[in-house]
Order: C-alpha cells, then sequence, then structure tokens
C-alpha cells in the first residue's frame, strides 16, 4: 500500500461510492469513506476514533477534535467539515452507535467498542471501489487520505497548506505524495497564458 496507491481523482465516482453505501444503509462504512476523504488521516488515526472524540458533552458534533498521529506522534486538529459532519449525524440517527461514547466510530459490528482491523477498511476500500469501476488504479486505505490532498489541490489549495496539514518535511515530499508530475506542470503553462 503506502505511496504506491492513488487517490480518487474523480468527484463522479466519489458521489457514486456514497449513492452505494447509502442505498445499501450501510452507515459505517459511508462513515469510514466520508471522514476518510475528508480528514485526510492515516487509515490508523481513522479507526482510533471513538464517540467521545467527536460529541460534545450536549451531544453535538464538534467543530473539531485533536488527534496525536499514530505514526508521527504529532498533534493534528482535525475540522469536521461540512459532509463529514453530515455523514457522522446520519450514523448517529440510523444506528446505536451514540449511546455510548466510548464506542468507535468505524466500529467492529460484532463489538462496537472495538474498531474494525486495518484490513477489513482495506478489503471495504477495495470493494467499493471496484463496485463503481474503479479498476485501473491502485486502491488501498492509504487512498482515502490521499483524495483529500488531490482534491485539495485541484481546488487550489497551496502545497503549503497541505504539506503542513500532512506534517510533511517539504514541499517536495508532498508533490510526490500527491503525485504531481510534469504533465501538471505543462496544465499551468496551458492555463497561464499571458
Amino acid at each position: 500500500m503506502g505511496n504506491r496507491v492513488e487517490p480518487i481523482r474523480s468527484k463522479e465516482k466519489i458521489r457514486e461510492i456514497k449513492q452505494l453505501l447509502k442505498s445499501e444503509n450501510r452507515w459505517r462504512d459511508y462513515v469510514l469513506f466520508v471522514c476518510g476523504i475528508n480528514f485526510g488521516l492515516r487509515i490508523g488515526d481513522l479507526l482510533r476514533i471513538k464517540i467521545k472524540d467527536i460529541i460534545d458533552f450536549d451531544d453535538s458534533i464538534r467543530t473539531n477534535f485533536e488527534i496525536i498521529e499514530e505514526k508521527t506522534e504529532k498533534r493534528n486538529i482535525i475540522k469536521i467539515n461540512q459532509e463529514a459532519r453530515k455523514a457522522i449525524e446520519l450514523l448517529l440517527d440510523k444506528t446505536i452507535i451514540g449511546n455510548n461514547k466510548e464506542n468507535y466510530l468505524i466500529y467492529n459490528l460484532r463489538d462496537y467498542k472495538r474498531s474494525i482491523s486495518r484490513v477489513q477498511a482495506y478489503n471495504l476500500v477495495q470493494n467499493w471501489c471496484r463496485r463503481v469501476g474503479i479498476v485501473d488504479l491502485a486502491i488501498g486505505t492509504h487512498t482515502l487520505r490521499k483524495t483529500w490532498g488531490y482534491h485539495a489541490h485541484q481546488a487550489g489549495i497551496s502545497i503549503e497548506v497541505i504539506q503542513l496539514k500532512y506534517k510533511h518535511a517539504s514541499t517536495a515530499t508532498t508533490r510526490h505524495y500527491l503525485g504531481i508530475e510534469q504533465k501538471d506542470v505543462d496544465q499551468a503553462y496551458d492555463q497561464v497564458n499571458l
């Protein structure tokens, strides 16, 4: 997996995966996908999120939450954007997962106090992508994290901001991570036609 996997570049495919999971009432999987592509976390960090991390004392969803990254041990503040908030609200509305704040957000179906494994997450991501016709890309759990970065860059967010979010040591690392290539530079030349 690691750096070799690709982001989901097509917004249409992202919509198709969301629709697929909602149509099958797979609320946990929907949250895994939506939060995965909107939080930009490594899968290990995403799977460690508990209900108590994202819900305030008054049972409202927080604006943001803090996580200490497993790999880097760096502090990361995650903003819960509108799409992630809607997905979490749907999960809390459609399931009993919110009844105990010690439950995991991406819970094991047999035991809510346990999250799914990385292997389960990998298999889920592979399955969704295959079912919507994404068969020509290297896909893994890191695809979710890279999808956030790719779409942030496409939306005009600077490499420096993405670097800061990912906690990369250099912009060169971030460019490599996002797969920015000569064709992207060529496209910039075409767009800036002074």
